[in-house]
């Protein structure tokens, strides 16, 4: 009993199987063409032979009188190698993944856009602003021309705005533009989507360029950044004890802080951040005493001038 189940699920296995393959060879074109057979009479032939032939598969998918939907006998001397054509079936599937896995390993985009069109300012800035209206200049890149000029001759030998690529960089002004603008604004204007489009480039050149910079700078420390000699610290710690107390003797490199704005007003006491130019910001002061540094926040506010120290 238990050999007769076995062999019917094998039997309807058989059948389902010969059914997919004779399903997948609908599309290829008949060897065998009839030209002495009217059109709708072969029509009709094709339709009720696929009728009786799915129908005697269903029922006996055994029988050498069965017949496919395509017209071929299932007799032993026309059986369908079902074995042969799994393996081919399952040759064809893996070659067809092996070209799709080769192709997206290989391929850079997967799917063409249209290319996104930029409209650059740089020209206008650095050709126009810079010339004939300097003041332009400095209120978008924060600096003065003659100044833009000096920085771009201290880091444009600097080792990272040189490759051996067939890509070569951007020039460093325009490089330099772009970290000025990116560094020199806060909130929205200051997002590398928004100096894209200003410099007309890409958001990655904007990191990339701001990175460059930084690290050219950062090389400059040695020569920007010079302790004085010992007898001016003594005059420079002598003014300080008199102007202000005898506490802050040892901080003799304090000098006027840099305003770090702030894009909202505080949840917390945001009244006490609010300064004379009428923004939220923070006062960052950076005072030398003795062999390490303090960072000194000021909170402007008007009823307490007492730095916090962190």
């Amino acid at each position: 009993m238990l050999e007769e189940v076995t062999e019917y699920h094998h039997q309807q296995k058989r059948a389902r199987f010969q059914h997919m393959v004779s399903e997948l060879f609908d599309d290829l074109p008949s060897s065998d063409t009839q030209s002495n057979v009217d059109a709708s009479e072969s029509s009709s032939l094709s339709s009720s032979s696929s009728i009786s032939s799915l129908s005697s598969a269903s029922v006996n998918p055994g029988s050498p009188s069965s017949v496919t939907h395509l017209g071929y006998g299932t007799s032993d001397s026309e059986d369908v190698d079902s074995d042969g054509l799994q393996d081919k079936l399952f040759e064809q599937g893996d070659a067809r993944i092996r070209t799709l896995t080769i192709g997206i390993l290989t391929a850079r985009i997967l799917e063409l856009y249209p290319p996104v069109k930029k409209s650059s300012q740089l020209d206008l800035y650095l050709i126009e602003f810079r010339r004939d209206h300097p003041d332009r200049f400095r209120k978008k890149l924060r600096v003065s021309p003659p100044v833009f000029d000096r920085l771009v001759e201290l880091i444009e030998n600097h080792n990272i705005f040189h490759n051996n690529s067939n890509a070569p960089q951007l020039p460093v002004s325009i490089q330099l533009s772009i970290f000025l603008v990116h560094v020199g604004h806060y909130g929205n204007a200051s997002s590398p989507e928004y100096v894209a489009h200003w410099a007309g480039v890409s958001v990655g050149m904007v990191i990339n360029a701001t990175h460059r910079c930084l690290i050219g700078f950062l090389s400059l420390h040695d020569e920007a950044v010079m302790m004085p000699p010992e007898e001016e610290k003594e005059r420079a710690k002598e003014y300080v004890e008199v102007a202000t107390c005898p506490e802050w003797r040892n901080g003799f490199l304090l000098v006027d802080g840099t305003k770090f704005p702030l894009f909202q007003k505080p949840g917390l006491h945001g009244e006490a951040w609010f300064d004379k130019n009428k923004d939220y910001s923070i006062d960052c002061q950076v005072r030398e005493r003795s062999s390490w540094a303090l960072c000194t926040c000021l909170l402007v506010s008007r009823s307490s001038a007492c730095p916090k120290t962190f």
